[in-house]
Formats: structure tokens, C-alpha cells, sequence
């Protein structure tokens, strides 16, 4: 398992592979490997578009592995078709990994799976790639490798999750300066779930979206505090509300043109702020 490609094989896939679909090739693979070595045919004739459309079928050599097919849907995400081309052709940074892996896969003649960063000309998806491999036919000991693709999640759902899922609070807001340009508000434009008893806000078609009319940001000497700092950097503040008797560190940053607020709830320690 590298730095940027992880990859579980033999009976471990079968922990890691929560595909639906992906799960019964899985089983079927197994099934048909405890009487015989699985062939093309088991998995290839009668395949269905979507399965087609997702998979790389490779033939291997002594050296290299040959695209007999490029799935039209992985095709168009890249961009062009590998197929007729050789593995060692595809300009990627996780190529070796990928090569280890495959050789992994048919040497021992094993399934596996590897999930691991595929970049685009527009974003970062998160694929897994369930490996099976093929003998040509009963009779014919050459090797294939079906590799089976799904789209796990791009970096910005990845982040999203994050965001929305995280137990601590976090804000994301637009400022609003004054005439001389200053921060003298911010208005929430996003908020996970906690961040509720921070700003105030419940109902985000209702409520009132300023920072400052929040039960936190509505001091005005915590407000100063970070609205003088956050245009040189991040800045934190250890910050207890009364009302609850929590205390939280409380960090903001800029994040392109958006205020960004992340907050931890700390055991009792002193506060630098106090919020009735």
C-alpha cells in the first residue's frame, strides 16, 4: 500500500468492497475459482453496457499489459481511449503502483482492489477498482485482468462530507466591510449542524444570517479581535459562553474571499473570552 494508492488482495477484498455491484462480481469470481479458474467468458459474454462502459479489460504480456478494451464512460472521463495501447503508456503519476498491483493480481492469480486518485483535466476522483483475474479460455492459459471501476467520490463531496458530517462546529461566511473596507460583519452563507448554538441560526431561510447577531459573535471584543487579525492570517481565540458553560477554541482563516470558522470544543481551561 503506497502513499497514493491503497490496495487490499485475496480474501481482504471481500472486507473493502461495498459496491453492490462490485460485491456480486466478486462472489461470482469465487464461486467459480473454488471448482476451476474463472475465464473470459464467465464475466465477458453477455456483459451488460454499464458494466462495459466501466471496466478495462487488459491482456498481459510477458512485460506489459495491453488494453483490449476502455470502457466508453472511463474513455470520456480522460479523454481519449487507451485502447490497442500498452499500460506503460498511460501518462499517470500512480502507473508503477498501479503495474505492482496488477502484477500482484495475476501472478497469484487473486482478486484485488485498489482505490487511488485519478486526475482529470477539471477535478480529483476517488476511484476503486475491483480486480479479476481471467484465463482467455479452459484451454487457453493466457492472462487477462478485468478491472472493474466505480466512482467512490471527487474531492469536493469528499470535503462536503467533511464539512456537513464534522461534530464540531464550522461556518462559512461572506464579509461585509465598511466605507474604509474594514470587516465590520460577516453573512453566513453555510453552516454544519453544530455550528447552530454558535450563530444562533436554525433556519437558514428564516433566521438572521449576520455573524454578528449570533450569541458569540455579537461581542464586541471577541469581533475585534478577529476581525483586525483574519486579513494578515489565521487567527484563534479560546472563547467560553456562559450560557452553556463551553468552551471552545475558535479559529478563522480567509478561504479564497470567504471567512472561514472552525470550532473545538476544549475542556475547562482560561478562557480569553468570556460570552454572556
Amino acid at each position: 500500500m503506497g502513499a497514493e494508492v491503497r490496495s487490499w488482495f485475496g480474501p481482504a477484498v471481500a472486507n473493502v468492497v461495498v459496491h453492490p455491484a462490485l460485491g456480486a462480481l466478486l462472489m461470482k469470481w469465487m464461486q467459480i475459482r473454488a471448482e476451476r479458474d474463472p475465464v473470459l467468458a464467465d464475466f465477458w459474454q453477455g456483459a451488460d453496457t454499464q458494466l462495459a462502459d466501466y471496466s478495462v479489460l487488459f491482456l498481459k504480456g510477458e512485460a506489459d499489459y495491453t488494453y483490449l478494451h476502455h470502457g466508453r464512460y472511463l474513455s470520456e472521463r480522460v479523454g481519449f481511449s487507451m485502447q490497442g495501447q500498452r499500460l506503460s503508456e498511460l501518462r499517470t503519476r500512480v502507473r508503477a503502483e498501479l503495474t505492482a498491483a496488477y502484477d500482484r493480481c495475476t501472478s497469484e492469480f487473486d482478486i484485488g482492489y485498489i482505490q487511488s486518485f485519478a486526475d482529470f483535466a477539471q477535478d480529483s476522483v476517488l476511484w476503486g477498482r475491483l480486480c479479476l483475474p481471467l484465463r482467455m479460455h479452459v484451454d487457453d492459459p493466457r492472462i487477462l485482468l478485468l478491472s472493474v471501476c466505480h466512482k467512490i467520490e471527487d474531492k469536493v463531496s469528499i470535503f462536503r462530507k467533511v464539512y456537513e458530517e464534522s461534530r464540531n462546529p464550522v461556518v462559512v461566511a461572506s464579509p461585509v466591510r465598511d466605507a474604509s473596507r474594514q470587516i465590520e460583519n460577516a453573512w453566513i452563507i453555510g453552516q454544519n449542524e453544530p455550528a447552530a448554538v454558535i450563530t444562533g441560526v436554525y433556519d437558514h431561510a428564516h433566521d438572521d444570517l449576520m455573524l454578528r447577531s449570533g450569541p458569540v459573535f455579537s461581542d464586541e471584543r471577541l469581533w475585534r479581535h478577529f476581525a483586525r487579525a483574519l486579513p494578515a492570517g489565521p487567527v484563534g481565540a479560546r472563547v467560553k459562553i456562559a450560557t452553556t458553560g463551553e468552551i471552545y477554541l475558535v479559529f478563522g482563516e480567509f478561504t479564497d474571499d470567504f471567512i472561514v470558522f472552525h470550532m473545538f470544543q476544549c475542556p475547562e481551561g482560561p478562557p480569553t473570552f468570556d460570552i454572556d
